[in-house]
């Protein structure tokens, strides 16, 4: 309706948090640290976590798990679990606790109340609509969704991955109810010039039976733990697909699994244009 000003949102988003508007004030924070609208300024962010939490639970508990983060000034990880080799042909592989279980409840509290009807692109029309093929529930942590938790794991999945944290698109959250699934597919997308290079899926919840990652190139079938990480490759050197990636989301039989996946496309995505609300 009107064109993208970050630096007018920016500005805006710092005057809605002085007013005391608490979704405001952090995401004026995430502004900051993404360098939205303005340098990015991690530092800069936490003061702003700071003064938040001074009366806001919710900037409260970012703090504490902030502050339990090892970290570079920039917010970029002091050190990330190694990827250890799952399957080498079809090049999948495991990063053991990338999250831990207070950052994986986290993400998975911060998701619950946007829950909606997961959809997939539809490979002859690109657009996304709810498909059979995927019966889960889901949401998208876009840069107005997340937090600066939220933007401290994405530097982590990008450090993780060996990537650049602009290549990611925004973090999503599905959760799968008993008998859910998401049937046999791969994650790149129908005409896309910038193809979704990596798919990393970290595994949020336990307590559920089913469920398992399968694989069937590689005859591979995994389920990490809660906070572990598995990354795969989903095209080749040329960019066409690679047909090895094609994996599925076994149903599940009891409980509730939660997941979330950052796809990392070949080069830098721009995650406004694609979840601009």
């Amino acid at each position: 309706p009107v064109p993208r000003n970050f630096a007018v949102a920016r500005a805006l988003f710092g005057q809605a948090g002085e007013a005391g508007h608490r979704v405001g004030a952090v995401t004026y924070a995430v502004f900051v640290a993404m360098g939205a609208g303005g340098p990015a300024d991690w530092p800069g962010a936490l003061a702003l976590l700071e003064k938040a939490a001074q009366k806001d639970p919710f900037a409260a508990r970012q703090r504490e798990l902030i502050a339990a983060m090892m970290l570079h000034p920039d917010g970029t990880p002091i050190a990330v679990p190694p990827i250890e080799i799952l399957h080498a042909t079809s090049r999948v592989g495991v990063a053991r606790a990338l999250f831990t279980p207070a950052e994986c409840a986290h993400v998975t509290d911060l998701s619950r109340p946007k829950m909606r009807p997961s959809v997939v692109v539809d490979s002859r029309t690109a657009r996304q609509a709810p498909n059979p093929i995927r019966t889960s529930d889901g949401t998208v942590l876009g840069p107005i969704q997340q937090d600066l938790v939220v933007h401290a794991l994405n530097l982590r999945i990008a450090a993780g991955s060996g990537t650049r944290i602009r290549q990611g698109e925004p973090l999503s959250v599905p959760r799968y109810a008993p008998e859910q699934q998401y049937r046999l597919h791969h994650d790149c997308l129908p005409g896309e010039a910038n193809q979704r290079e990596l798919t990393l899926i970290a595994y949020l919840s336990h307590g559920y039976e089913g469920g398992a990652t399968h694989f069937p190139a590689a005859d591979l079938t995994f389920r990490g733990e809660v906070g572990d990480a598995i990354l795969f490759a989903n095209i080749l050197a040329d960019g066409r697909v690679d047909e090895r990636s094609r994996h599925a989301g076994l149903p599940v039989a009891r409980g509730e699994k939660w997941i979330c996946t950052r796809w990392i496309r070949a080069r830098d995505f721009d995650p406004w244009g694609a979840y601009p609300a």
